[in-house]
C-alpha cells in the first residue's frame, strides 16, 4: 500500500515538471528487482527508526538503488527521491555536500594484477575500494560506486555499465575489466574464453566506453593498440586550455576548447579513426564529465574544477609544485595512480542523470561540430548516423537505440546469447529508457536467420550508419 502511494504521489509530481517522463516508465522503474528489494529495505529500515531500533540514516550516504525513501513529515507521507535513478534530485534527498576522502575507503596503489583503464574515475574508485581494487567489477558494483563518489544517478551509470558489459564484458555474469581483457572476466569466470575468447574489457576499441579524440589518452592506432596509458602531454593541452578559456579552472568552456582540438588533431593524425556512436557519445560525455564529475562542489552552484582536483582524480602529478606553478602553461607532468584530493574534496550535491549527462555531451558536440564516423578503407570518410537529434531528451533516446543498434551481427547465429542480451538490456535500460518517454521502437532480436537479421540491420543502420562496419577504425570491421 505504501509503495502504491509513494508511485502515485512520485508519478503525479514528475508529470507535472517533466511532462516527457511517463507514468509507464515509473511504473517500470519501480518494478524493477532491485527496487523492489530495496523499497522493502527501506520501508524496513524506516520502521526501525521510528520504533527507536534503527538509527536514522542519511539519504545521501546510502547505495542509491531507487527513489522511494519514505519519510513521515508533519504527518504527511513523502516520497523522497533518492539518487538512484536521479531524475528528480530534491533538497531533502541530498543535504548538502559530502566530503572526501572517506578513512573507510583508504587509497591503495594498483597491484601488478590490478586492472586499470582509461576512465580515471573507474581507477580512482578501485585505488579506494569503492569498487574492486583488482578492477574487476559487476555493472551493479560499478553503480553503486559511482554514486557513492560521484553522485551519478543509477540511470546513467546503469546505462554507462551496461553498455560496458555488452560489448566488453561477460553478458550473463555483468562482470568487466575496467581495463583491458582479463582471464578473470569470461564466461564461466573464463573458463570459455578460449573457446569463445576473452572479452575485451572497457577498453576494447571503438566498441561503446572507448573512443578515439580521449582527452589524455591515445587513440588505439596512434599507440600500438594502447589507449590506457596516461599521456602526459595531453594532459598539459588541457592545462593550457584551462588557463586560456577557463581563468585557471578546467571549465566546461575548457573541456570544449580541448574537445575541438583533440578531435582535430586526433582525425588528421589516425588514419583509421573511429567516431561514431554510441562510442563518440561516450567520449564527448566524458570530457563534460571533468567538470561535472570532478570539480570540489557542484558545477554551476559555486563548485571549481580546480587545479588540485582535477590532477589529483587524473593522477597528473606536476613536476613543478610551487604555490603558483599552475599558471604556467608549460607546466609539465607526471602520472601516478588516481586518487580522491587528500586536502578534502566535495562530491556534487544532486545525481547526474542521463538527461543532464546528454545535455553536456549535445553542448560538447555543438561547440566542436565534429563529424560523427570513420575513416574508411580508401581513405574516405564513412558517415555515421545521418540525422542525430539536437534536444537532450531526443538524443537521450537516440543514444538509447544506439546501444541496442551496437549489437555485432554475430549475435544472431547464437539464440542463447542474443536472449542473454535482450533479456539484460530489457532488466537494466529499458525502465530508464521508458521514463525519459522514448518509444521502445527496437525489432525484435531474439530469433535467427535472414529475416530477423535484415530487418534488425536496416533499423540499427539509422542510429550507428554505415560506419560501424565500412570504417576501419571500427570495432566491428572486417575486410571484404
Amino acid at each position: 500500500m505504501r509503495i502504491s502511494l509513494v508511485l502515485a504521489v512520485f508519478t503525479a509530481s514528475s508529470a507535472l515538471a517533466f511532462p516527457w517522463m511517463t507514468p509507464e516508465g515509473m511504473e517500470a522503474l519501480m518494478k524493477h528487482p532491485e527496487a523492489q528489494k530495496e523499497i522493502k529495505r527501506r520501508l524496513e529500515e524506516h520502521v526501525g527508526a521510528q520504533s527507536g531500533t534503527v538509527a536514522p540514516r542519511d539519504p545521501q550516504l546510502g547505495t542509491g538503488l531507487i527513489p522511494g525513501l519514505i519519510d513521515l513529515i508533519g504527518g504527511t507521507l513523502k516520497a523522497v527521491v533518492d539518487p538512484i535513478f536521479g531524475l528528480i534530485p530534491t533538497e531533502d534527498a541530498v543535504r548538502g555536500h559530502k566530503r572526501f576522502p572517506e578513512p573507510e575507503y583508504p587509497f591503495r596503489p594498483p597491484g601488478s594484477t590490478d586492472q586499470r583503464g582509461p576512465c580515471p574515475g573507474l581507477n580512482t574508485l578501485a585505488n579506494h575500494g569503492y569498487i574492486p581494487r583488482s578492477g574487476i567489477a559487476t555493472v551493479g558494483q560499478i553503480v553503486a560506486g559511482c554514486q557513492a563518489v560521484f553522485n551519478m544517478g543509477a540511470d546513467l551509470g546503469n546505462l554507462l555499465a551496461s553498455g560496458g558489459a555488452i560489448d566488453g564484458g561477460d553478458i550473463l555474469s555483468t562482470k568487466m575489466s575496467i581495463g583491458g581483457p582479463d582471464p578473470r572476466v569470461g564466461i564461466l569466470n573464463g573458463a570459455l574464453n578460449a573457446l569463445l575468447g576473452t572479452p575485451t574489457g572497457i577498453a576494447g576499441h571503438g566498441k561503446f566506453n572507448e573512443g578515439d579524440a580521449s582527452a589524455t589518452r591515445l587513440d588505439f592506432y596512434l599507440n600500438n593498440g594502447d589507449n590506457i596509458v596516461f599521456q602526459p602531454e595531453l594532459f598539459k593541452q588541457m592545462h593550457q586550455a584551462a588557463l586560456l578559456k577557463g581563468d585557471g579552472t578546467y571549465s566546461a568552456e575548457a573541456i570544449k576548447y580541448h574537445f575541438k582540438n583533440r578531435y582535430e588533431a586526433s582525425r588528421a593524425a589516425n588514419k583509421q579513426f573511429y567516431f561514431n556512436l554510441p562510442s563518440a557519445g561516450v567520449v564527448m560525455g566524458a570530457y563534460y564529465f571533468i567538470p561535472g564529475f570532478f570539480s570540489n562542489g557542484t558545477l554551476g552552484a559555486n563548485g571549481i574544477a580546480n587545479e588540485a582536483s582535477i590532477t589529483s582524480f587524473y593522477g597528473a602529478k606536476p613536476k613543478d609544485t610551487s604555490p603558483n606553478a599552475w599558471k604556467n602553461p608549460n607546466l609539465e607532468y607526471t602520472h601516478v595512480p588516481e586518487r580522491i584530493p587528500e586536502q578534502g574534496w566535495y562530491r556534487r550535491t544532486t545525481p547526474m542523470t542521463v538527461a543532464e549527462a546528454v545535455g553536456g555531451i549535445l553542448d560538447v558536440y555543438l561547440y566542436a561540430k565534429p563529424a560523427i564516423g570513420g575513416a574508411g578503407a580508401d581513405q574516405g570518410f564513412v558517415a555515421g548516423p545521418a540525422l542525430i537529434p539536437n534536444n537532450p531528451q531526443a538524443l537521450s533516446c537516440f543514444f538509447y537505440n544506439a546501444i541496442y543498434a551496437n549489437f555485432p551481427s554475430e549475435l544472431f547465429n547464437t539464440v542463447a546469447l542474443v536472449s542473454s542480451v535482450v533479456n539484460f538490456l530489457s532488466s537494466s535500460l529499458v525502465p530508464g529508457y521508458k521514463a525519459l518517454g522514448c518509444k521502445v521502437d527496437f525489432p525484435q532480436a531474439s530469433g535467427i536467420g535472414s529475416t530477423y537479421r535484415e530487418t534488425y540491420e536496416k533499423w540499427a543502420l539509422q542510429y550507428t550508419g554505415e560506419a560501424k562496419t565500412k570504417a576501419v577504425g571500427s570495432g566491428w570491421y572486417k575486410k571484404p
